[in-house]
């Protein structure tokens, strides 16, 4: 090595040319953000204990180092920075090397105690001075408010702060416990202020981040769930609250059929290309299957499809369609088709979208199934924005380029009653409704096509029989009256002439 190259070597990495905009490196905040911080901005960031405030300021922070950035990282509590950072090694973000390269701790615990706000700043400018830090933290916050005398001695102290911040171009993080409505002078003086809070309902408690204010920043407004993982927070902004892009017109001339020749008939042909349809009907009466069929249309075509669901492991699920002939097995091992099965478990509304969009773009898919659509609403925590959150989801999957097919679960008895979640069918193009029928002492189940917009179909009521040798359709039915609602009248006999096509 030359003596240059030594040179070279020994110097500080020094940060790439700014535009002004500082990434966090979190997972969907910066989404929330607008683009991420401004550079040289104060920032105040409020929780309740073990809302997540240290491990987000750090992993911001990690983050930053690796952008080339020299990160200040200083505390205002008695806690050691060596239990700190144990408590930071299990996160995949933590970097040692980091911490003795670019990223610097320092306490101004004691400054504060002997010499009070204006001994702190001093520590601060001293530190800034010598070290020149693009990026800083302040944990801790909670002591330099009980530190100050008065409002106005801590709102000059802010002030002071941000001018100081500002004109190093180094962006900064104040830590400081949830202050609830109570007013602070640093909410108006800071140049943004975010919210980690905890929602809770039923047993059941999510993490929520909200932007309250961010200065030259068109931020997303509203709550957003996250998460606190291995590889620190996760966020997932609530896709309603994101603008949606708009692919145009889709042709409605091309159409997709379900390898099904008479359920095709009934539709006309097929399923508009970039189309939704809801299968409606009670558990057990084909909703999985007929949607089964759509996606090995699709493989024997050769497209890709994503199987999504919240109820059947994919072992049961191929086992299921293989008794009744419908063979996907040889599909999902060549990656044609994607199963993407989540059990029985606490699941997060926003989490699962998220998933499903990257599902559907990671495999190219052109045909999905959504099986279970009900199991979203059970997994909102916040139900009243069921509505928005599945009319943008539909959106995302249309912009997508994606035909999808959404299964609908009905009570399995006729409930004359309101329904108790809001219904996807009504934001679908195409609505299947599939209910049982009892007649002769027996549970026949039926189908029909009760909405399909772009385009004619068979209106008729008919019979659909499921046996070892697949799906099947035969004629309508003749005589009773009310099948749709559950509850058909009283009438003659129904004509059974096939003994397979009971349930």
């Amino acid at each position: 090595m030359t003596q240059d190259d030594k040179h070279s070597t020994d110097q500080p990495r020094q940060p790439a040319a700014s535009d002004g905009n500082v990434t966090t490196g979190v997972a969907g905040l910066d989404e929330i953000l607008g683009g991420g911080l401004v550079e040289g901005g104060l920032y105040l960031i409020e929780g309740m204990a073990g809302a997540g405030k240290t491990i987000l300021s750090s992993q911001i922070g990690f983050h930053r180092v690796a952008q080339g950035d020299m990160v200040l990282y200083i505390t205002l509590i008695a806690e050691s920075h060596t239990k700190l950072l144990s408590h930071l090694r299990g996160l995949s973000f933590y970097n040692a090397d980091a911490i003795s390269d670019r990223m610097l701790f320092v306490s101004g615990y004691h400054e504060l105690m002997r010499d009070g706000l204006s001994g702190f700043l001093s520590l601060i400018a001293a530190t800034i001075k010598t070290s020149r830090p693009r990026f800083m933290v302040i944990d801790g916050f909670r002591s330099a408010r009980e530190f100050s005398s008065t409002e106005l001695e801590l709102s000059q102290f802010i002030h002071e702060l941000s001018a100081f911040v500002s004109a190093a171009r180094c962006t900064t993080l104040i830590l400081a416990p949830l202050s609830g409505n109570e007013p602070h002078p640093e909410h108006t003086l800071v140049d943004g202020l975010i919210e980690l809070n905890r929602f809770n309902t039923g047993m059941r408690r999510a993490r929520e981040i909200e932007v309250h204010k961010l200065r030259a920043r068109d931020h997303l407004l509203g709550k957003h769930f996250f998460k606190i993982t291995e590889d620190g927070l996760v966020t997932f902004p609530r896709i309603e609250a994101s603008p949606a892009n708009d692919r145009g017109v889709p042709d409605f001339t091309s159409r997709l059929g379900f390898a099904f020749p008479d359920f095709d008939q009934m539709l006309g042909g097929g399923v508009v290309r970039g189309s939704t349809t809801t299968l409606v009907g009670p558990s057990g009466v084909g909703k999985t299957l007929v949607s089964l069929k759509f996606l090995q249309a699709g493989v024997e075509r050769g497209e890709r499809g994503v199987y999504f669901g919240l109820y059947e492991s994919p072992e049961r699920l191929l086992a299921k369609a293989q008794s009744v002939g419908i063979d996907l097995a040889p599909a999902v091992q060549d990656g044609r088709l994607m199963i993407h099965w989540h059990p029985a478990v606490e699941l997060a509304i926003d989490e699962l979208a998220f998933e499903l969009l990257n599902a559907v773009r990671n495999s190219n898919a052109s045909r999905l199934v959504v099986d279970g659509i009900d199991g979203f609403f059970q997994s909102a925590n916040r139900t009243a924005r069921f509505g928005l959150f599945l009319n943008a989801l539909m959106h995302r999957l249309r912009d997508a380029g994606v035909t999808t097919i959404l299964t609908e679960e009905l009570p399995l008895y006729g409930d004359a009653g309101l329904p108790t979640t809001l219904r996807a069918s009504a934001m679908t193009e195409n609505i299947v409704l599939m209910r049982y029928v009892e007649a002769n002492s027996s549970l026949y189940r039926m189908v029909s096509i009760v909405k399909q917009r772009e385009g004619s179909h068979d209106s008729a009521i008919r019979r659909l029989t499921i046996d070892s040798r697949g799906l099947h359709i035969s004629e309508g039915f003749i005589g009773p009256t009310g099948l749709l609602s559950g509850h058909p009248s009283i009438a003659p006999a129904l004509s059974v002439s096939d003994p397979g096509a009971r349930a």
